[in-house]
């Protein structure tokens, strides 16, 4: 028996579908049938036609293959070994199976939902965004929120996930009102939320309501305003009928009795202030002889004030959106993990120093680690899950303070800084990890890394200016 696979690699897309042919020669002496079945990954979403060949000896005859996997994430992107058994009937033993490779292309597909669509809360509400993976890639997503003036506040945590195909990713929503509202029956605050792929350029945008009753019901507001009212007209009666007072007594007629007018006594003359002895200022003498008074400058100014020591401090800034974003160490915090995002504004001294960053050079292989100025040790570290998966998400991690100063660090906590294509200064700061490049989402959240030519220089230029 023998038999052939043309063309023995393929590829199709999820949701079409793609064919080889078998063929498959009798080279023993007897009538043979044989039967034709898949095996492999591939044998779910393949079919063969026909299944079954009878052959003279010498003669051959071909089956059609086909494969058509569905447009879902159980399809996973990715060369997919298959194999085709031919079993012969009055030979079983000289069973032979023909092997393949189809190879299925990505495809990215996701679903946002807002859950729920309508909160409520007096202070403030919490809500989840859900993100569905529905294509047969890793899939990573950005939230931001539109500027909803000073009403309201909506704080998404974390500010990106990265969700595996077929699976969902979930963030919390912070939402909290501008103001109180004490008075004057139920406010509605309408807020809108935006989820950025990566990779895509036109965000999806998901809107929700945030109810905010009054401090003061109405009904309660009624009865202290008929009881304000109720006393008012028990002051005014009152004040109308005020009850008159009379006396008695009368004055007694006859002649005044006359005191007796002797001599009146002068007051005593208070006694003469004494005016205070004024002390003499003590003097003091120096070793040449020369006359020092208490408290006098020596005149010299003291000399000139000592510069601060420490490290140089660096501000990295993109110019994303066309005024620039800093990349910042989000709130200042030091716990490993917090995430690495951007922000527009410079916020100073504010979350401690959190856009200012700390430069380690190590000349050995010419790369840089860069440590938060508000979290000493703690340095720029490109996520990697527990799973050993490597993501594209940016946070701090402390490293031991040997480590640091070798540059005895992990792959995903060194980069390289080089100058980027369009001059002007700028840089590109690639992970050594992958060659990735740092990249502002400009969505004041969390940053990430992405492929150096895949997106507008804006997004993945920085500029590196000592503070």
């Amino acid at each position: 028996m023998w038999t052939s696979l043309e063309p023995a690699a393929t590829s199709v897309d999820p949701g079409a579908s793609a064919g080889v042919r078998l063929r498959v020669r009798n080279t023993g002496d007897t009538v043979e049938e044989y039967r034709l079945s898949l095996v492999g990954d591939a044998a779910g979403w393949g079919r063969i036609e026909p299944d079954v060949l009878r052959l003279y000896p010498g003669a051959e005859g071909t089956a059609q293959v086909d494969f058509a996997p569905p447009r879902t994430s159980d399809s996973k992107a990715g060369p997919v070994p298959f194999g085709v058994r031919v079993l012969p009937r009055e030979n079983p033993q000289a069973a032979d199976v023909a092997e393949g490779q189809i190879t299925v292309g990505a495809f990215a597909e996701m679903n946002t939902e807002l859950i729920p669509l309508v909160v409520r809360g007096r202070w403030r509400a919490t809500a989840q965004v859900a993100v569905d993976n529905l294509g047969n890639q890793p899939l990573t997503t950005s939230f931001s929120t539109r500027d909803n003036g000073d009403t309201l506040s909506v704080d998404p945590d974390p500010g990106a996930v990265q969700v595996a195909p077929g699976r969902a990713g979930f963030a919390l929503l912070r939402i909290k009102a501008g103001s109180i509202s004490w008075i004057g029956g139920t406010r509605k605050h309408p807020f809108t939320l935006s989820v950025l792929r990566a990779g895509v350029a036109q965000p999806t945008e998901l809107r929700g309501t945030y109810v905010q009753p009054s401090i003061l019901p109405r009904w309660l507001m009624a009865i202290l305003g008929l009881l304000l009212a109720l006393l008012m007209m028990f002051l005014v009666l009152w004040f109308q009928h005020k009850p008159g007072v009379s006396t008695q007594a009368r004055e007694k007629s006859g002649e005044l009795t006359k005191l007796p007018q002797g001599e009146m006594s002068k007051a005593p003359s208070p006694p003469p202030t004494q005016q205070p002895t004024s002390t003499p200022t003590p003097e003091k003498h120096d070793d040449d002889g020369d006359k020092k008074k208490d408290g006098g400058g020596s005149g010299g100014g003291g000399g000139e004030k000592k510069k601060p020591s420490g490290p140089k401090l660096y501000t990295i800034k993109s110019k994303a959106g066309g005024t620039g974003w800093y990349l910042q160490n989000n709130e200042g915090k030091q716990e490993d993990g917090n995430p690495v995002g951007q922000n527009p504004k410079w916020t100073g001294d504010r979350f401690g120093k959190n856009q200012l960053w700390i430069l380690h050079h190590y000349k050995d292989d010419n790369t840089y680690a860069l440590e938060s100025a508000s979290a000493p040790g703690a340095i720029l570290d490109k996520l990697v899950n527990p799973d050993g998966f490597h993501t594209n998400l940016l946070q701090i991690w402390h490293a031991k303070p040997e480590d640091l100063k070798s540059g005895n660090l992990r792959v995903n906590q060194k980069w390289r800084i080089v100058d980027a294509p369009g001059g002007e200064g700028r840089k590109r700061i690639i992970s050594l990890d992958d060659g990735t490049c740092v990249f502002d989402m400009a969505n004041d959240k969390g940053a990430t890394t992405q492929g150096c030519a895949d997106h507008a220089p804006e997004n993945m230029d920085w500029m590196i200016a000592e503070k």
